[in-house]
């Protein structure tokens, strides 16, 4: 069968570039907040680009986060500010016929080997975020989990809602069997998907790394994927530093990435979009390239 599902790019970085923001640790939850048109602006143009699902721009907004900044009373505010761009954006173009994933981020951080949140402060941070989202998405995506503690609590707090659940691992710099943790990805996969959930994706990896960890998704007999980054290493990133100082890789150009992403269908993936770095540029050419082959862009993972 020769159905993908398309998801957006980057989110985050792309709206980083845009705004001209640099070393702010609050990412694109500050975009939102100051310059809102670029939110609602960027998931256009990736629909346009061909995306049939676009993800919530919601990965910063957690109420661990805003803490550092004292900004936690803008929580609820800024989660529905990030559903109103994407529904905005769904909405301006119907007839393409649009599904919105809610993105549940890591809520302390990105890459970070450890959280320090209790099972309990993870599960009612995340039924929060799904109770302002769930009326207005079509299904949850948890985000680049670094460790099974965070991806099986965040998957568990979400069952409530009775919508379909992927879940998106970040896997070690060089080695994609195991996840930022250390834990084993094999292992990571089996504890989720005890959960029942809907699709198997790794996310703001780098390419590499993807080509070992797809047999693994593959063996779950899940509708399975890829978001991959383009950043050099996540390594010099620390808790609170702020994602635009990391340096992008140039040998990552629009035909590599597509190249890259071809290599990974033909081994099973279904499901494709990217993360850090990659623009609505890499999305068109993708999805020009998959028409041009007889692949038809789907929503819907009862089609892959």
């Amino acid at each position: 069968m020769n159905n993908i599902i398309l998801f957006d790019g980057g989110m985050g970085q792309e709206l980083v570039h845009r705004n001209n923001s640099t070393n702010d640790p609050l990412w694109s939850a500050r975009v939102l907040m100051d310059n809102y048109s670029l939110v609602e602006d960027l998931h256009k143009e990736y629909i346009t680009s061909g995306s049939k699902v676009i993800v919530t721009n919601s990965y910063s907004i957690t109420p661990q986060r805003l803490k550092r900044f004292n900004l936690e009373k803008d929580f609820e505010k800024l989660q529905k500010l990030s559903v109103k761009a994407a529904k905005n954006a769904v909405q301006a173009n119907q007839n393409r016929h649009i599904k919105i994933a809610g993105c549940i981020p890591p809520l302390e951080g990105s890459y970070l080997k450890y959280t320090s949140l209790s099972e309990l402060e993870i599960k009612n941070t995340v039924e929060e975020i799904g109770e302002l989202q769930k009326n207005d998405v079509d299904f949850f995506i948890c985000e680049t989990m670094s460790s099974i503690k965070e991806a099986v609590n965040s998957v568990e707090s979400l069952q409530k809602f009775n919508k379909n659940i992927i879940v998106s691992f970040c896997v070690m710099e060089g080695n994609g069997h195991k996840l930022i943790s250390g834990e084993s990805l094999r292992e990571a996969c089996q504890e989720v998907v005890k959960k029942n959930i809907h699709g198997l994706t790794i996310s703001c990896s780098q390419i590499e790394d993807i080509y070992l960890s797809i047999p693994i998704l593959k063996t779950f007999n899940l509708p399975f994927g890829a978001f991959p980054n383009k950043f050099k290493s996540v390594l010099p990133l620390k808790l609170g530093m702020s994602v635009d100082t990391l340096s992008k890789r140039e040998d990552i150009n629009i035909s590599v990435f597509t190249n890259h992403v071809k290599k990974w269908i033909e081994m099973g993936v279904t499901i494709i979009g990217g993360c850090c770095e990659i623009s609505p540029k890499y999305i068109l050419n993708l999805y020009q390239k998959l028409i041009d082959n007889n692949y038809k862009i789907t929503n819907s993972f009862k089609e892959v």
